[in-house]
C-alpha cells in the first residue's frame, strides 16, 4: 500500500513539473510573439525582418518583407487588440528543418477590417531564444 501511495505521489509531482515547464516554454514564446509583432503593428516593417528568426530571412528578402507587410497590414488599419486562440508545438514543418516550433495563432482586431486570425510560427534558435520563422494573416 505504501508503494502504491509514494508512486502516485511520484507521478503527480512529475506531472505538475511537466505542467509547469510547458506553461514556462507558453508564456516565453507567446512573450516573444507579441514583441514582435508590436514592431509589426508599429509599422516597422524592417526591424521585424532584422528580428526575425534566420529561417524567415533565408526565404523573404528584406526589400519583399518590406513590400508584402505594407501591403497585407496598411490596409487594415491600427490594431485594437489581440486574444491567443491556439497554441501548438511540433518538430516538424513543410518548408523547414527538423527542429522546435510553436505556432501560436492570434484572434485580432483592426480598425478598418475587424476580426482577423494571425499565425505565427516561431523556432527555437541556438541560444535557446524563440524567433519568428513565418507570420500569416487571414
Amino acid at each position: 500500500m505504501i508503494k502504491r501511495l509514494f508512486t502516485i505521489f511520484l507521478l503527480l509531482f512529475y506531472s505538475s513539473i511537466m505542467y509547469a515547464d510547458d506553461r514556462d516554454i507558453l508564456e516565453k514564446v507567446e512573450s516573444s510573439a507579441r514583441s514582435w509583432l508590436g514592431l509589426v503593428d508599429s509599422g516597422h516593417y524592417k526591424e521585424s525582418w532584422e528580428n526575425s528568426s534566420p529561417l524567415l530571412r533565408a526565404k523573404t528578402s528584406e526589400t519583399e518583407w518590406i513590400k508584402l507587410m505594407t501591403a497585407i497590414r496598411s490596409p487594415r488599419g491600427v490594431m485594437s487588440s489581440r486574444f491567443i486562440a491556439t497554441a501548438g508545438a511540433t518538430n516538424s514543418l513543410s518548408g523547414f528543418p527538423e527542429g522546435n516550433y510553436v505556432i501560436l495563432q492570434f484572434y485580432t482586431i483592426f480598425t478598418e477590417k475587424g476580426l482577423v486570425l494571425e499565425t505565427v510560427t516561431l523556432a527555437k534558435d541556438q541560444d535557446e531564444k524563440w524567433q519568428i520563422s513565418e507570420y500569416a494573416i487571414k
